[in-house]
């Protein structure tokens, strides 16, 4: 062995350990009361924006994640009120759109011409993924405007996993990974989480929750009933009831309503806020701006969709347990 060879492995050590420092080491931006880490996710309330991927509120869609770590998306399967799609591909805006536009209009990287489409929205995030490892767990808020296409046309739930599976491979927690966890079947998280806790933030670091939203729940359920337990994104019905949390979701079927763990509702609706909040689920509430954040922490909401969510916090921060 020569005098090199020797110091070598030891040098091999230090790198690895420094690398893996790097990679799991936790992020602390003043944002994140430090407390949230050891808190399961159910149990922390956020400031999410609303709408941010429009101009008007973001310079760019990336920079939306130097103030939360929840972002919006509104997609579309049509360019236009008239113009149809193509395989593999939706577009984000969030008005349906004129003649002669890209199909395109939003803050992600592209250049309006049809490029910054919902891949290039993903990537953003999958980028800045990437370059902050050991980041505070990012959900994903996936508004569909339109049903699912017919299978020929390349745009069925099965299409939508695959996309999101190719952007984020090993990043994404899916709801089969919340069963595990909680012992359950994916397909009976909805009352099986009452009780439980899920993982710590800090359990899921360096993880991307996608959470699909549309207006009409049966959308959701035919999501959830084509992809079952290998879904790689929660579903989130319209909630205003209680069975819509622990029952047969209103326009769903009771296969898929045992696929819930998170529940969407207007400022109308944000009582059932705390009903969600009771089953363990992870409950967001939009459209409620002139009710501060630490009113929403009160209220037990998890998720509190802001246009200004720069502006809002309590005790100082926009993430912290509740």
């Amino acid at each position: 062995m020569t005098h090199l060879s020797r110091f070598v492995p030891r040098a091999l050590a230090v790198s690895m350990f420094l690398l893996s420092h790097a990679a799991f080491g936790q992020e602390s931006p003043a944002f994140i009361d430090p407390a949230s880490w050891s808190t399961p996710f159910n149990r922390i309330a956020q400031v999410a924006c609303h709408n941010c991927y429009e101009k008007q509120y973001a310079g760019t869609f990336s920079s939306v994640l130097d103030s939360v770590r929840t972002l919006e998306l509104d997609f579309w399967d049509q360019r236009d009120a008239v113009t149809g799609g193509s395989p593999r591909h939706w577009f984000v805006r969030h008005n349906p759109g004129t003649l002669f536009q890209s199909g395109n209009d939003n803050n992600c990287t592209g250049d309006g011409t049809g490029k910054n489409d919902l891949e290039a929205c993903l990537n953003d995030i999958k980028l800045w993924s990437d370059n902050h490892p050991g980041h505070f767990p990012i959900t994903v808020i996936l508004d569909k405007k339109q049903g699912w296409s017919k299978a020929s046309s390349g745009r069925t739930p099965q299409d939508f996993d695959d996309l999101v599976s190719r952007i984020f491979q090993g990043k994404l927690y899916t709801p089969q990974d919340l069963a595990t966890h909680i012992g359950s079947s994916a397909g009976a998280l909805q009352n099986n989480l009452k009780g439980k806790a899920w993982p710590t933030a800090s359990q899921l670091q360096g993880k991307v929750l996608l959470v699909l939203n549309h207006s009409e729940n049966q959308k959701l359920s035919q999501y959830a009933e084509a992809r079952t337990s290998s879904a790689k994104v929660f579903i989130s019905p319209v909630t205003n009831g209680q069975n819509d949390v622990s029952g047969k979701v209103s326009g769903m079927s009771d296969q898929s309503s045992g696929y819930v763990a998170m529940n969407n509702m207007g400022k109308g609706d944000k009582k059932w806020a705390a009903q969600a909040f009771a089953y363990s689920h992870i409950g967001r509430v939009w459209g409620d701006d002139g009710v501060s954040f630490a009113q929403h922490i009160a209220e037990q909401i998890n998720l509190s969709a802001y246009y200004k969510f720069a502006d809002q916090g309590a005790g100082g921060f926009r993430i912290r347990p509740f």
